[in-house]
């Protein structure tokens, strides 16, 4: 807060109006100043002030000077305080605060509780370089109001002040968190996107890792069929084994009994069961490698099977949250 200003709080064409109101209501001038200077413009105005006081250099920087003094002045004091200015009028200020923090003034006045000394205002012209004569005249226009009265109008502008603080702290605050809440909105919103962006990312993975998976399984499927296709020729090459060795066996039966003249015939039966142990020891080997790869591949067609349930039970809560996220969008932008 401590680079807000008067005009944050509350916008000139409202002081203005407040400021005009007091000043034709009590027949004094106004002004309304924040800590650099006036913000309005001067309520009606005396000529003793506008024209001569303000008008030279000195007595316009002297003016903004007792303006600020005398906000100060009553900030410290807690009420509106009434003060004679440099030019020799009585004024008043009442300060506009902001959380404890003096932001502005109220000022009013520019009247005389008794008729005016003139020795005092030819002392006052003189320092300010302005015709004494001409000074006389215009002081004497200034208007004349008794002392209890102008306090009784410094107490009411203070009351008006007081007000004003109390309003536009609350208007600055409702502005803040306004903003506040906008742009928490605004950044919900972007993160929002960002989520739905995510989870239609991820809803596409999901449906790759889906298509995948059921070519997976089909091949797994395949793998099976072809595994157990296999096998049966195994079984097949086993039972040519067995016969092979048996009729070798037979071979090696005819040929003792043929003798001599088996001999050779008795060596090629022999080999024929050898042959025929090998294969067979082969088949065997073959048949116990096919069963663990078809177990082997239950077991994969089993996990893929319960990895597509997986996936398509996440794919439906990624779609929730979709629908969450697309809520919470709408919400977000109302």
């Amino acid at each position: 807060m401590a680079d807000v200003k008067l005009l944050d709080l509350i916008d000139r064409e409202t002081l203005q109006k407040i400021q005009d109101g007091f000043s034709n209501a009590t027949g004094m001038a106004a002004l309304t100043v924040d800590l650099d200077g006036p913000v309005t413009n001067l309520s009606n105005p005396t000529d003793f002030c506008m024209k001569l006081t303000r008008g030279s250099k000195l007595g316009f920087e002297r003016c903004n000077q007792c303006d600020k003094s005398g906000g100060e002045k009553a900030l410290r004091e807690g009420k509106a305080t009434a003060y004679y200015c440099h030019g020799g009028l009585v004024d008043f200020a009442a300060p506009i605060v902001l959380n404890g923090k003096q932001i502005g003034s109220f000022i009013g006045g520019q009247v005389l509780p008794e008729a005016p000394d003139e020795e005092k205002f030819r002392k006052i012209a003189a320092e300010l370089g302005i015709d004494p004569n001409e000074y006389i005249a215009a002081v004497k226009k200034v208007k004349i109001i008794p002392k209890k009265q102008i306090d009784a109008c410094a107490d009411f502008l203070y009351i008006i002040a007081d007000f004003i603080s109390k309003i536009g702290y609350s208007n600055y605050i409702a502005k803040t968190t306004n903003s506040d809440l906008m742009n928490n909105a605004a950044k919900l919103t972007e993160s929002i996107i960002s989520a739905e962006k995510l989870a239609d990312e991820c809803t596409r993975s999901f449906g790759t890792l889906t298509s995948r998976f059921s070519e997976l399984n089909e091949t797994a499927k395949n793998s099976v069929t072809i595994v157990k296709d296999t096998s049966d020729t195994v079984k097949n090459i086993q039972n040519i084994a067995m016969n092979t060795r048996i009729l070798g066996f037979n071979a090696s039966i005819e040929a003792s009994r043929a003798k001599e003249s088996g001999k050779g015939f008795g060596v090629i039966a022999q080999e024929v069961r050898n042959l025929a142990d090998v294969s067979k020891a082969s088949a065997d080997k073959i048949e116990d490698t096919i069963k663990t790869i078809l177990d082997f591949t239950s077991d994969i067609n089993n996990s893929i099977s319960e990895l597509e349930e997986m996936i398509a039970k996440n794919e439906n809560n990624l779609n929730e949250i979709k629908k969450f996220l697309a809520e919470l969008r709408g919400n977000a932008s109302n």
